[in-house]
């Protein structure tokens, strides 16, 4: 009988032995991962590129008019002689706004732009932001998202 206990007493340890090791390599793998994550923090995988879109070519888009693309949240104003490209996001909270006959409103909380982007009435703190306009070499109209230019600053088309 006292062979049997040592045996089992022997196994157990064993067990023990191998719980504790998988513990610790556990712990270790998880502590190497949480490293590894955090010495990328410092680089987002965000291109700059990504900020920059095109929306189509000047003759797409009638003149004297602001056409809305829902997909990046952008008017696109085109005049007889120029293009300039508006944001759609309420300086208040982010919200897109939509064209009315006065200007703009943002349906959330009720601020108020004039057709310049200015800002009426509302919560919103400042104007909307006019984006930088380029043509790209295969003609269409490239709009750079990061890249805030004056009210009158257009491109000539």
């Amino acid at each position: 009988m006292p062979e049997i206990e040592k045996q089992i007493h022997k196994s157990h340890l064993n067990r023990r032995k191998f719980l504790n090791r998988l513990a610790f390599s556990l712990l270790g793998g998880t502590g190497l991962l949480t490293l590894l994550g955090s010495l990328t923090l410092p680089f987002p995988r965000v291109f700059k590129e990504s900020f920059r879109f095109k929306v189509g070519r000047v003759i797409d888009f009638p003149v004297n008019t602001f056409t809305f693309i829902p997909e990046k949240n952008v008017f696109i104003l085109r005049q007889r002689k120029s293009i300039q490209a508006l944001s759609a996001t309420c300086t208040h909270l982010g919200c897109v706004v939509q064209s009315d006959q006065q200007g703009f409103l943002c349906p959330c909380h009720g601020s108020r732009y004039d057709r310049e982007g200015n800002v009426q009435c509302g919560p919103a703190p400042r104007s909307l932001d006019w984006l930088k306009v380029t043509i790209a070499p295969d003609g269409q109209i490239v709009v750079n998202m990061h890249q805030k230019v004056k009210s009158d600053e257009f491109l000539r088309v």
